[in-house]
């Protein structure tokens, strides 16, 4: 019995000193590179065609479960004419920042995810046509980035699959005039993409 009492404060106090460090070796710090194909849909569905994405991502999940990601998103897409540009083929340029939490639904080999937060995109119209009553218009926009993904662990590489549906918070991109209104249109872009990293521990 005084045994007892001796062993377990010292077994509780070496419990609370391997519970850092085993939430440490369970800690990861990734880098991704990613690149595939958007689009994007609504207003601009049928006068955008399929374009390039590119982009690099860190990540830190302090746990298997739950964690964070911060990246860089382009993309460039050939437009349809929308409006008169004189002959000149329009691009829509993106370079956009982001933030998400990514959730892991099944931890392992190959992992099933998904994740959501706020992005902050720039968007540049190459050859764009200055008008103010309609046609495309670059800005800097909010956006709400969303989506899913399956990643394999191979050791200390990752190769995995995406998809990223970008939500505008605007609907100034796109106007037209009718008469003597100018009307916003809604658009939003999405991608699929192949991603390629590595993983620190």
């Amino acid at each position: 019995m005084h045994l007892s009492k001796r062993v377990l404060p010292f077994a509780a106090f070496a419990a609370l000193l391997a519970a850092p460090m085993a939430a440490r070796a369970e800690s990861e710090f990734s880098v991704v590179l990613q690149g595939g194909a958007t689009k994007y849909n609504r207003s601009l569905a049928s006068g955008t065609d399929v374009g390039a994405e590119y982009g690099v991502r860190l990540g830190f999940m302090p746990s298997p479960i739950a964690g964070l990601e911060l990246g860089y998103l382009g993309s460039q897409n050939n437009v349809k004419a929308v409006i008169d540009t004189g002959g000149n083929t329009q691009r829509l340029i993106t370079n956009g920042v982001l933030a998400d939490l990514r959730l892991n639904l099944l931890p392992g080999a190959f992992t099933p995810y998904v994740f959501g937060g706020y992005g902050l995109t720039n968007f540049k119209v190459a050859n764009e046509v200055i008008a103010s009553d309609g046609g495309l218009h670059g800005r800097t926009v909010s956006t709400i980035p969303l989506g899913g993904g399956l990643e394999g662990n191979l050791g200390a590489f990752k190769l995995g699959a995406r998809f990223q549906y970008n939500y505008l918070l605007t609907d100034q991109l796109f106007r037209t005039q009718n008469g003597s209104v100018t009307t916003g249109h809604n658009t939003d872009f999405y991608g699929v993409s192949v991603d390629l990293g590595a993983s620190f521990r």
